[in-house]
């Protein structure tokens, strides 16, 4: 195994996980959050300093719609649709830094 540094500045994990008793963060909207950010991602050109993934359950689906950002390890929670304007500032103070 060989570890080797990262070429992105940034990688933002964003819970899709469904559940069938709908206490998850599907059921709250974050996939339409995740198409909406990475379209936007790539519209602005960002596609080769950050990535922006779905991820399985991260463990705090009662907090809302839940995304981590990395290498910062910085929890986002209760995230809504109408979030995304927010969102997109934040993924871009994270470009370059």
């Amino acid at each position: 195994m060989n570890t080797v540094p990262s070429k992105l500045d940034f990688h933002f994990l964003i819970c899709t996980n469904a559940r069938d008793n709908g206490k998850d963060c599907a059921s709250k909207g974050s996939q339409q959050i995740l198409d909406e950010l990475k379209s936007w991602a790539k519209e602005q050109k960002f596609t080769q300093k950050i990535r922006i993934n779905k991820s399985g359950c991260l463990g705090r689906c009662e907090e809302g719609v839940v995304a981590v950002a990395y290498p910062s390890a910085e929890w986002l929670v209760n995230i809504g649709t109408n979030e995304l304007e927010e969102m997109k500032k934040f993924v871009q103070s994270k470009v370059g830094s």
